[in-house]
């Protein structure tokens, strides 16, 4: 296109190409992100209405511990330690997003994807956020406590709910969903921290995160339901049987 010697005609002809191929790709960028910002919020909705049922839950079980110290009483002591852990990451994975979004010039009083383009599509955010210096080779401060914080609930939930065998669903869910594996993203050359969050664009760390806090409250749904319905079936006896309804062994006829 720049080869040879042009007409002045043929000049702005290619320059108007380039500025709409530019506008082109500037909205599939926009439609792209504006996917991630739908999705991403369907999550947070999500993850608002697991948090609101714990807290129903947890209410119960607590008023059960309380009535039943026998039954439920163990139960009681493993979710708070679960409960705690939980708080704590998914408090600090808020943390995060937040600063991510004010050092990315993220305004959060409008929903408008144009208006927040340039901020969602910061790369450097994320990048100096999880990488010292920027560097890939060399993880934050703040990546070394994410991963911490993750496996720490993780080796919780192993430790304190493996020696049931109805809690094993939500043991095997923690060791897959907490798992910083860097062993799948070895075709792609990465770590699991490059791959979530080097060099990716500002939605795409909020989204990245909003998954792990997302994956933690559901892990607290499923423990509290079954640890709940686990305990309930095993009370649950029936030792005599009495008839609610008695009456003469005859009847004649003309009587009641």
């Amino acid at each position: 296109m720049a080869k040879g010697k042009l007409s002045p005609r043929q000049k702005m002809i290619n320059l108007m190409y380039l500025v709409f191929i530019a506008m082109l790709a500037m909205q599939i960028d926009q439609e792209i992100i504006r996917s991630y910002q739908d999705t991403n919020q369907s999550l947070t909705d999500s993850r608002t209405l697991a948090q609101d049922k714990n807290k129903i839950f947890k209410i119960t079980l607590d008023q059960k511990a309380k009535n039943s110290p026998e039954s439920f009483g163990p139960a009681q002591v493993q979710y708070t330690g679960m409960e705690s852990r939980a708080d704590d990451i998914v408090n600090y994975i808020e943390d995060i997003k937040n600063s991510l979004k004010t050092e990315a010039g993220y305004n959060s009083n409008t929903d408008d994807v144009e208006e927040n383009f340039s901020a969602l599509n910061n790369t450097e955010a994320g990048t100096n956020k999880f990488f010292k210096g920027g560097d890939s080779e060399v993880p934050s401060n703040t990546s070394k406590e994410l991963l911490s914080k993750m496996s720490d609930l993780k080796n919780y939930i192993v430790q304190n709910l493996s020696s049931s065998q109805d809690l094993k669903s939500v043991v095997d869910r923690a060791k897959k969903n907490l798992s910083a594996d860097d062993s799948k993203y070895k075709k792609q050359n990465k770590t699991w921290l490059q791959y979530k969050f080097y060099n990716q664009p500002l939605i795409a760390a909020l989204s990245n995160l909003e998954v792990i806090q997302s994956e933690v409250r559901n892990l607290q749904s499923d423990a509290l339901s079954l640890m709940l319905k686990e305990k309930v079936d095993a009370d649950i006896q029936f030792n005599a049987y009495e008839a609610i309804v008695a009456g003469p062994t005859a009847i004649q006829k003309g009587e009641t």
